[in-house]
Order: C-alpha cells, then sequence, then structure tokens
C-alpha cells in the first residue's frame, strides 16, 4: 500500500457474515472433536443397538416360519406361489386376474388376506416363470427355499458393497444389510427387493436388469441414464428387458405381457384414486405406510381424500424436481458425477417412487455404496449409518399394526433432507463467496 492511502473499507455486514461464519466453524470443529473423540463407544453402541433389533427381528422371522400361517403374519409370498402355479399349468393369461388368485390362494391357506382379500402378483410375467420351479414343491417347502436364497442374495450385496475391503468391514456389512427392518421385511414377504439391489449395486446394463420387476424404478434409472447421457447403459438395459421377454415368451405368450400393461396402468390409477379407500381399485392398499412422498401425502391429507392426495404429492415432486434441476442444471454431464449430486439424486429416486414399502427401502445400500466409493468416512460409520436410516421404516409398518398412532415418516423427511442438503452447497457457496469479496 502506498503511504498515506487508507485502506478501503470493510463493510459491516462482511465483518458480521465472517463472525458467523467462524462461529459455525467452532461448533462444526467442536462436533468433529468429540465424535473422533468417542468415535470406538459410539460406533459399538451403534451397531449393538442395530444388533438387538435385529435379533428381535430374526426371532419374529423365525417363530413365523416355525409356526403356521396366521391372519397376522406375511402373505406376499401367497401370490408368487400362485403365479408360478399359473405358469407351470399353462395358464398365464390369468396371472393378473383376481379370482383366479384369489381361489389358488384359499388352497394355500383358507381365508382372504390383504386389502382385496388375496394378495396381487404384481410383477412382469416374466418373474413368474422364473417363480414356476418353486410351485412344483409343497408351499411351506418353496417358502423355506426361497428365504434361502433371498438371505443368500442378501449376504452377496454385503460382500459386493464392501468389496477390497478388510474381512472386519465385510463382517460389519453383513450385520448392517441381515439385521435391518427391510430386511426382515424381506425374508418375510418373500420379497425381490436382495434381487433389485445385487442389480441396482452392479449398476452396468445387464446388472440393471432386476429393476425391471419393478417397472416404474426401472424408468426413473433409465430417464436419469438418458439425462446424464449414458446411453449404452440405457440401450443395454432395455435390451435386456427385451431378451428376457422372448426368452420366457413360450411359457407366457404375448397375452400376458399385453395383461401385464393393462394392469400396470389398473395399478397407477389406483394409487391416484385412492387404493381402495373410496372404492374398489386394481390394486388396493395402506397408502400411509409407504414410504416416499406419496405416503407423507396421504398420512396428511388422509387416503379417503384421493384428490388431496395426488395434489399434495405433485406439489412436493414439483417442488423437489424443481429445486434439483436449480441446484444441478449445470453439473449432470461432469464426469464423474460430484458426490453430492449422485446422493441427492439417488434420495429423490426413493422419494418418488410410487411403491416404496419397508422391503424395497434396502436400495438404501446403494446410498451406502455411493458413499464409501467416494469418501474418506470410515466404512463402519457409513455402515451404521445406512442401516439407522433404513430401521426409520419400521415406523410405519408398525402403525398399521397399531404400535404407533400415525405414520411419523422420520424416513421420508431425512429423505427430503438429504435432497436439500447435498444440494445446498453447489449453488449456495459460491455465491456466498462472491458476495462477501464485492465492495460496498
Amino acid at each position: 500500500m502506498v503511504a498515506g492511502e487508507r485502506e478501503p473499507a470493510v463493510p459491516a455486514e462482511a465483518h458480521e457474515s465472517a463472525r458467523h461464519g467462524l462461529a459455525r466453524l467452532s461448533a462444526l470443529a467442536t462436533i468433529h472433536d468429540i465424535a473422533m473423540r468417542y468415535r470406538a463407544p459410539l460406533l459399538t453402541t451403534g451397531f449393538l443397538i442395530v444388533g438387538a433389533l435385529g435379533v428381535a427381528w430374526w426371532v419374529s422371522l423365525i417363530s413365523e416360519f416355525a409356526g403356521p400361517i396366521t391372519q397376522s403374519g406375511h402373505h406376499d409370498f401367497f401370490a408368487f406361489y400362485s403365479a408360478g402355479t399359473l405358469i407351470r399349468e399353462g395358464q398365464p393369461q390369468s396371472l393378473y386376474d383376481a379370482s383366479t388368485l384369489t381361489a389358488l390362494e384359499r388352497h394355500i391357506w383358507p381365508h382372504a388376506t390383504g386389502y382385496a382379500g388375496y394378495m396381487p402378483f404384481l410383477n412382469p410375467p416374466s418373474a413368474a416363470v422364473i417363480l414356476s420351479p418353486l410351485a412344483s414343491l409343497p408351499f411351506a417347502t418353496a417358502r423355506l427355499l426361497w428365504l434361502a436364497i433371498s438371505i443368500a442374495l442378501a449376504i452377496a450385496c454385503a460382500v459386493v458393497l464392501t468389496s477390497g475391503r478388510d474381512l472386519r468391514t465385510r463382517g460389519l456389512a453383513v450385520v448392517a444389510v441381515l439385521a435391518t427392518f427391510p430386511a426382515y421385511q424381506t425374508f418375510t414377504e418373500g420379497q425381490w427387493s436382495f434381487v433389485m439391489l445385487l442389480g441396482a449395486l452392479g449398476a452396468l446394463a445387464m446388472a440393471l436388469l432386476p429393476l425391471w420387476l419393478k417397472p416404474p424404478l426401472l424408468l426413473f434409472v433409465l430417464v436419469w441414464l438418458l439425462i446424464t447421457r449414458h446411453w449404452r447403459i440405457a440401450a443395454g438395459a432395455v435390451g435386456a428387458v427385451i431378451v428376457l421377454t422372448l426368452v420366457t415368451l413360450p411359457w407366457t405368450g404375448f397375452g400376458a405381457d399385453v395383461n401385464y400393461i393393462q394392469y400396470l396402468g389398473g395399478v397407477t390409477a389406483a394409487h391416484a384414486t385412492g387404493s381402495g379407500a373410496v372404492g374398489s381399485t386394481t390394486w388396493e392398499g395402506a397408502l400411509p405406510n409407504m414410504e416416499g412422498l406419496i405416503g407423507l401425502a396421504a398420512t396428511f391429507a388422509g387416503q379417503a381424500h384421493p384428490l388431496a392426495v395426488d395434489v399434495l404429492t405433485g406439489v412436493m415432486a414439483a417442488g423437489l424436481l424443481a429445486y434439483f434441476v436449480w441446484a444441478t442444471r449445470s453439473r449432470w454431464l461432469a464426469r464423474p458425477l460430484p458426490l453430492q449430486v449422485a446422493l441427492a439424486a439417488l434420495c429423490l429416486g426413493l422419494l418418488l417412487d410410487p411403491h416404496l414399502y419397508a422391503q424395497d427401502c434396502v436400495l438404501i445400500v446403494v446410498l451406502v455404496a455411493v458413499t464409501l466409493s467416494r469418501t474418506r468416512i470410515s466404512a463402519p460409520t457409513v455402515l451404521l449409518a445406512g442401516a439407522a436410516l433404513m430401521d426409520l421404516s419400521a415406523i410405519d409398518t408398525y402403525w398399521i399394526q397399531g404400535v404407533f398412532v400415525t405414520p411419523l415418516h422420520l424416513l421420508t423427511f431425512v429423505l427430503i433432507a438429504g435432497v436439500i442438503a447435498f444440494l445446498w452447497p453447489v449453488r449456495t457457496r459460491p455465491a456466498l463467496r462472491a458476495r462477501a469479496a464485492a465492495p460496498a
């Protein structure tokens, strides 16, 4: 500075902003120091809690499989076994016929189940072909075999998740996956969730094929792949679906696929018209104990008010999508995709899923996988956080059994917060720096 010149005046706003910034940094540093000092006991306590909850759910799982079928049990596998039976009996055209499925399920257990009095088959005809060998076994034996396959798939997911890491981390991953509530729901219901998760962890064209079990989810992934210009992966995934459909065609025929497309339209309409709360629909179920935006909207507006649920869901979805587009518009094509954008996109995809029950919350493991591959945060910390997040889904599921007065949707709120928080620094930090540096 030349002698005699005065130092430029610093605006009071800049001083105030700097003080606030230092205060935030000090608070974060204090939290970080405490976390680092007590990290080992905190992690141990956290895994003990997750393990204790897992033991309780596994005791319930063993009790259900060891005892007779009850009204309070889990009945989704009724639909899978019946669909496999229809393929074996050469009746693929009846896969989505309510009366046919009801009759078959009554042979398994002579009582009404589910909201519509039976368990519908929601997957493509090709999935029924895959299930058909199980239908050659007695129901109880087929259910046990499917449980064993599902457990093996869950362990495979944990192994893929921690590929290249030490045995201790891999052991913690197995605990973090198997001991969670979504795993319990998957095992008791006999759902496909770990098949889809293994495909999602593969993140390649052929590996994405299992997402065809849930077409809306595959559609979200394809849209994202197209936006981010992953043309080959998107084309490969679509090609894999076409190949699987053609390979299973001798067992399903074109008619079953046509029926499935029509059935999917009916299920979509059911979600928009109350899902059985104000009249008969193609699919009926409890929307409030779903996770995601539609479950949150149904809790606030009431499932018996479908228009209000639709409007609220649409407003929340539009708001989050608009925020996502605004915050990431210059980063979609970045290679590699910024971690914050990837995590926000995954949170948003789960929120938009129109059929996100607890079992499919195992897909949160994909968030864990992305975080493990892109940060230096310790693997046990990330695994514990993922397990805790998945276990939040238990609250909304147990609501339907009267354990809670209302679904709390803590998981949905955390996912919404994730979309906002992961993207917030992307646009605001540069703007704040520029504002602080601007002359008065």
